[in-house]
């Protein structure tokens, strides 16, 4: 199959423009989604079953995995594996791939996060 952004599902979570260009249904492997935020993701959180794997197109910040910081730029691979918890802080945009496909009901808050200007 080919994704097209137009096609894309759009929304705001927790201060991040995302595009999903495919859901469980079409794909129960993965989901892949492209991502913008001008601060970062507002929540801290973590995922029971999926791997979180995000490529940083464009932009620096700081991820915040398991409480300890990583610097993270341009071109670089953050991968979160299940049941880690993370945020992340920066002006980014990225493509994030979701294997397995992303749920809701294995999604678990931990902590709103208040992000006050950009980190790095």
């Amino acid at each position: 199959m080919i994704y097209k952004k137009n096609k894309a599902a759009s929304f705001l979570k927790q201060g991040v423009r995302m595009w999903a260009y495919n859901d469980k249904e079409e794909c129960k492997q993965a989901n892949v989604l492209y991502q913008e935020t001008e601060k970062g993701h507002s929540e801290e959180f973590y995922h029971e079953k999926s791997a979180f794997i995000f490529y940083i197109i464009e932009g620096s910040g700081t991820w915040v995995i398991e409480d300890k910081e990583y610097p993270v730029q341009a071109t670089d691979v953050v991968i979160v594996p299940p049941g880690k918890r993370f945020y992340y802080k920066g002006k980014l945009k990225q493509v994030l791939i979701t294997a397995h496909a992303w749920e809701e009901k294995h999604e678990h808050h931990v902590k709103n996060i208040v992000i006050k200007s950009c980190t790095r």
